[in-house]
């Protein structure tokens, strides 16, 4: 399995990754601010650059370099600001290499180059308001996050019961631009039918704390019958404002954490770059949309295309001005559903006051 170099990682960045954090193709601009150890560092790449054995790289240049300085003051946008650039890439390149181990384990096929790229792009969509002030510890943080490997398994495997149901758990690996390096995934199956329950995005640090950014529906043919039972978890309850396939997902994943001895559950406040980064989406869908709708018309018969469309419509109708909806989900939604699983579990217990102490709700299970 490759790995990706240090100096590699560096001249990465250089030549690659400070273009792509400006362009605004796929993220959110920011400006990445590097001390005068950061530019010593870059500079001696620029003279002696990285080489390999095994493929052609494209050498970092004096013109990336100043490219980078000229452009890390651009306003309107986000500042992150490097304290120890050694270590700063020495992180990224660590969390680049523990991916491509965690897909190798899975079996997904994985680029260490492109993945360097992938993630020196995407990462930063991970922050809270608290990372941006100190870029190394949230980076150490996601590094803790792929490490931990308390829950992973290839296969599905029985866990607990629903009704006449078996409870199925399996973790999937997440992608670059999602909010965590893993979902947890429950699944009623009664031997005719299943339900798949909306997906947890789950992280667990060093700490033995789990952190849960998200509960999200992915399923589209779950079984009506099964559904139907998810409701009987409103009984006793005032106001069920959250569906209880979210709130059955939530109990079967505290059962699980329990039994692993884990207690404590932080959900984080808003990832800041999360609603730029959805207008963002919403633009791009909406031109894919077009310019494939436009070779649909010329193409009306293409089997190829037809699909194409098909799937770029899909997400047209998933992203196109969804970035306030999608906000509601990720803080307001998401946090209605961490009170009701107080109502629906008493043991469960708030620690903090949200707004006071902090933007995140801690949990005691």
């Amino acid at each position: 399995m490759a790995q990706v170099q240090f100096r590699e990682m560096v001249e990465l960045f250089l030549n690659t990754s400070i273009y792509d954090l400006k362009s605004e193709e796929e993220v959110p601009k920011i400006n990445i601010q590097f001390d005068s150890d950061g530019l010593e560092l870059f500079r001696s790449l620029v003279e002696k650059p990285f080489k390999s054995e095994k493929y052609w790289t494209d050498d970092a240049k004096k013109e990336d370099i100043n490219y980078l300085v000229e452009h890390w003051n651009d306003k309107d946008c986000l500042t992150i600001c490097v304290n120890d650039s050694v270590h700063f890439f020495q992180l990224l390149t660590n969390i680049t290499n523990s991916l491509l181990r965690l897909y190798d384990f899975y079996g997904i096929p994985s680029s260490s180059r492109v993945l360097a790229t992938n993630l020196m792009r995407r990462i930063w969509l991970r922050m809270g308001v608290s990372d941006v002030e100190n870029v190394e510890l949230f980076l150490e943080k996601q590094l803790e996050f792929i490490n931990n490997m308390t829950f992973d398994q290839k296969e599905k495997e029985v866990v607990s019961s629903y009704y006449d149901c078996d409870v199925k758990m399996q973790t999937l690996l997440n992608r670059t631009f999602d909010e965590t390096t893993r979902s947890m995934v429950f699944t009623l199956e009664d031997g005719k039918e299943e339900y798949e329950l909306p997906h947890i995005l789950y992280d667990i640090d060093d700490n033995n704390t789990c952190y849960i950014y998200g509960v999200q529906n992915k399923s589209k043919n779950n079984s009506k019958s099964i559904g139907r039972k998810l409701y009987k978890l409103n009984k006793g309850i005032e106001n069920p404002n959250v569906h209880p396939g979210k709130v059955c997902a939530m109990m079967f994943f505290i059962e699980q954490l329990k039994k692993k001895g884990i207690t404590r559950i932080i959900v984080p406040g808003i990832q800041v770059l999360s609603y730029s980064y959805h207008e963002l989406l919403s633009k791009q869908v909406a031109n894919d949309l077009l310019l494939i709708s436009e070779r649909l018309a010329e193409c009306p018969h293409s089997i190829n295309v037809r699909k194409r469309y098909d799937y770029i419509k899909e997400w047209y109708d998933r992203l196109y001005e969804k970035q306030d909806y999608i906000s509601y989900l990720k803080t307001e939604e998401l946090y209605n559903l961490i009170y009701r699983m107080t109502e629906q579990d008493q043991k469960i217990e708030i620690t903090n006051e949200v707004g006071i102490q902090g933007d995140s709700i801690s949990l005691k299970i």
